[in-house]
């Protein structure tokens, strides 16, 4: 780990990316265009043991998400702004430090996948955390480093996410809604080229080593359905969960209720131990995905999240 670490610190060294001065600002959206792609979340750094910026709840080794659940992969990318069609607004307001309301406009979309796999791999659980992501002012990246102690660069941005997307199944056919707060979270870029970005929490200062994988599907081509094989790949699979509409809460509730049913049926009245083994695993699984559907925040951690009412 430790020469890892001094190569991230020494590709941050030769980076192109400044903290500059509110007189350099850069205030050209084009920066941000080659930090655009498709990203596997490859390693973190964090500086306490319990941190877990990546999956949160979800992929905690000691949780009990883990115990029924395995990681299959974790994504964050960075696609053109609106890429989804989902966002809501063309312009964000914000407050700078002389209390004066600002509009900024998203340079990109931000979208985190987490895919975890069940029962050997028969259920798939895929968290979607769909957002906004608008540059930082000077002023904002100066407020950050005098409450957190964290220089950030003019890379660094505000994720505004939706409420996270809980999705069951490999189609999402069994269950799919939105649930949870929305949230928003500070994302710096401290090193870009085209095969891998280093990212750093803005409040944690948690390092993030992500590699680039496969190609970002044109949207002419996602309406046109002429990307079939490009979709069936692991990285955009995300693409036709999230497309699906979400179902409402009351219709899902009664879904995991019938499944939690039928596992505890088996678990307790099972002829054989590989049907009440089944039906323990489905309960508790069942289980798990309606405490999710009540309190999920989409795998992220509350010291990088402020959420929004």
């Amino acid at each position: 780990l430790g020469r890892i670490k001094f190569l991230i610190s020494s590709m941050e060294k030769y980076s192109s990316t400044a903290t500059g001065t509110k007189e350099d600002e850069n205030d050209d959206p084009s920066r941000f265009n080659a930090l655009l792609g498709l990203y596997d979340v490859s390693l973190t750094i964090t500086k306490k043991d319990s941190q877990n910026p990546v999956g949160g709840k979800w992929t905690r080794s000691n949780g009990i998400a883990q115990k029924l659940l395995q990681t299959r992969r974790t994504f964050q990318h960075l696609l053109p702004f609106n890429y989804t069609g989902l966002s809501k607004t063309a312009t964000i307001a914000s407050i700078n430090s002389n209390n004066v309301t600002i509009l900024q406009t998203p340079v990109a979309e931000a979208v985190n996948v987490i895919s975890l796999d069940a029962l050997w791999g028969l259920i798939r659980l895929t968290v979607i955390l769909r957002g906004d992501a608008v540059p930082l002012t000077y002023d904002e990246r100066l407020q950050n480093k005098e409450r957190n102690n964290i220089t950030l660069t003019d890379l660094a941005v505000r994720a505004n996410f939706d409420p996270p997307r809980i999705i069951l199944g490999k189609r999402g056919r069994i269950a799919n809604l939105n649930v949870g707060p929305k949230s928003s979270v500070v994302l710096d870029t401290t090193y870009c080229d085209d095969k891998v970005r280093i990212g750093k929490g803005g409040t944690s200062g948690t390092k993030f080593v992500f590699l680039r994988c496969g190609n970002v599907v044109s949207k002419e081509d996602l309406d046109n359905d002429k990307a079939v094989d490009e979709l069936k790949k692991e990285e955009n699979e995300w693409i036709a969960l999230l497309r699906r509409r979400p179902l409402r809460r009351l219709v899902v509730l009664p879904i995991l209720a019938w499944f939690w049913a039928t596992g505890l049926f088996n678990a307790m009245m099972g002829k054989t131990r590989a049907m009440r083994w089944t039906g323990h695993a489905v309960a508790a699984f069942a289980g798990l995905i309606g405490l999710a559907v009540s309190s999920s925040s989409g795998g992220i951690e509350k010291d990088d999240v402020s959420y929004a009412n």
